[in-house]
């Protein structure tokens, strides 16, 4: 401490010093697997403050080492083994919240809101998945309730979600309707075991690159899978993107105008309510106008049709297990739908945490937990896979929500308007449930998890582009693969490089401009 800032800048630059600083750098980016195309040019710079020794009493430093040492250990001990509980003794406290009289009208408002919003994107996330549109609305209700209850997200918002419609749709044509109950109950089982077994972190090793590639191009597909309903055309079942837009273009002149209309009426509705008041639930108001201006003014455009009323709709009912001979096939498909489900949830509620902490942090085994749960009970009644939707989560939390018992209300919301109103449910135009969907799946062409992806290495773009086209031309599952192979294959050369490069490192210490004293006394400075 009583060298002067001379000396030290002398000793660090140093050959010595130099070395093992370049050295350390070295190994932290071979951790995190930087841009190999810099390695030669890059620059790395060490402010002498940095290496300014501490002064700390040898016997207090022993005693934080132990107390670190000894909450490490206690902290492994608690996380290890299965949560054979379900983690229902860390949720009984969550649980109690809900009925707090300081919140509890908050919660019912922003639950009630939440609920305006799920009953439209129900709906239209059912038909584009080629399901029942009731299914939709009974898989949002019963998986929010299990979702919330049993979640690892205080405000998760749990239901369909449009990131999987398409997998569904693909599931549907390809095993048929009657398996989608076992599918969706094989996907919770697998959830539920991992939660279980804390595997929670696994799903995080996914690239985000290909999860973004995954999300642009279900946008991509969604978009173009609404046009014929949107215009109200007819086009053959099973064709890629390319073939859905060659098919749209090649009977353009049989659109209906009126279905247009809606469609563009129901888009700048979304875009221009939240502008105009954000708590505001667009999508009902842009559902609910289209409904009112087709009954209105005679508007010829196809509807939902007949919807089961009362209480039929909600008929327990248990998954049939499919042939052995189509096990293998339909395996790849439970374990497709599994990964990006899981994948979708894990990403949506660790942002959901970012954007406004609670006092329970996030628990991604106990997320997994709740959406095991969440998918069982829908395949108990017949419905669809589910995920922590970040659409209506957000929602919820600009609504100023301090529990979950919003995403009770939004599901007793949707159970109420299926049952009490579903003849009013069945007269809204396709072409209007399209419009929702249009407005969902342009939010998607560009995913936060691309920004953050290019922003660690921009070389990232190239497994993003792979899995995109693979999927557009070839199929979602055939692009995910391709995006995975390729993301792989980018990591082992910049390895490679990395090795065979480098003793190419310029190291520079220099003097780094001080940030702004902390008043307080005795605080030093650091770069």
């Amino acid at each position: 401490s009583t060298r002067s800032s001379s000396d030290r800048r002398s000793e660090l630059s140093s050959p010595i010093v130099s070395t093992k600083c370049a050295f350390v750098m070295l190994s932290h980016l071979s951790h995190r697997g930087c841009r190999a195309a810099t390695w030669q040019a890059r620059i790395v710079r060490f402010s002498p403050a940095v290496s300014k020794p501490v002064a700390s009493k040898p016997d207090s430093l022993a005693q934080s080492r132990r107390r670190s040492t000894t909450s490490t250990s206690s902290q492994e001990q608690k996380n290890a083994g299965f949560i054979l509980d379900l983690g229902t003794k860390e949720l009984i406290p969550e649980w109690k919240k809900m009925i707090a009289p300081s919140t509890f009208v908050t919660d019912v408002t922003a639950g009630v809101t939440v609920g305006c919003v799920a009953v439209p994107l129900s709906l239209a996330i059912a038909v584009a998945s080629g399901v029942p549109p009731e299914v939709g609305l009974v898989s949002a209700a019963v998986a929010g309730v299990a979702g919330g209850l049993m979640g690892g997200t205080t405000l998760a918002i749990t239901g369909p979600a449009a990131a999987i419609s398409l997998l569904v749709c693909e599931a549907v044509q390809t095993h048929g309707l009657g398996t989608l109950p076992f599918i969706t109950l094989a996907c919770g089982g697998l959830q539920l075991a991992m939660g279980v077994a804390r595997g929670g972190g696994i799903t995080k090793y996914v690239p985000e690159s290909v999860i973004a590639g995954f999300t642009t191009g279900i946008g991509v597909m969604i978009l173009a899978g609404q046009l014929p309903k949107a215009l109200d055309l007819t086009v053959p079942a099973g064709l890629n993107t390319v073939e859905v837009v060659q098919a749209v273009g090649a009977n353009i002149f049989k659109i209906n105008p009126a279905a247009f209309a809606l469609t563009i009426g129901v888009i700048g509705t979304m875009h221009v309510i939240p502008k105009i008041h954000p708590k505001i639930p667009s999508a009902l108001v842009a559902v609910g106008g289209a409904t009112a201006t087709t009954k209105l003014l005679g508007l010829s455009a196809t509807s939902i049709g007949a919807l089961p009323s009362g209480l039929s709709a909600f008929t327990l009912s248990m998954p049939t297990l499919p042939p052995v001979e189509s096990l293998p096939a339909l395996g790849g498909t439970i374990l497709l739908i599994y990964a990006m489900t899981s994948a979708e949830t894990l990403l949506s509620c660790t942002a959901l945490d970012r954007l406004r902490p609670t006092s329970y942090k996030h628990n991604p085994d106990q997320e997994l937990i709740g959406q095991g749960v969440a998918n069982m009970t829908a395949a108990a009644f017949a419905g669809m896979p589910v995920t922590a939707v970040i659409a209506r989560s957000s929602l919820n939390i600009k609504l100023k929500a301090h529990s979950r018992l919003p995403s009770l209300v939004q599901s007793a919301f949707v159970f109420g308007s299926l049952a009490l109103y579903s003849d009013v449910i069945s007269a809204v135009p396709l072409s209007a449930l399209a419009g929702v969907l249009i407005s969902s799946g342009a939010g998607m062409l560009q995913p936060a998890e691309l920004k953050t992806s290019l922003a660690e290495d921009k070389y990232n773009l190239g497994p993003y582009l792979v899995t995109t086209c693979g999927m557009l031309t070839m199929g979602m599952a055939e692009g995910i693969v391709l995006g995975c192979a390729s993301s792989a294959a980018k990591h082992l050369v910049q390895q490679h490089l990395l090795a065979a490069g480098g003793g190419g490192w310029v190291v520079h210490a220099e003097e780094a401009p001080p940030k702004a004293p902390v008043p307080s006394p005795g605080t030093r400075k650091e770069a």
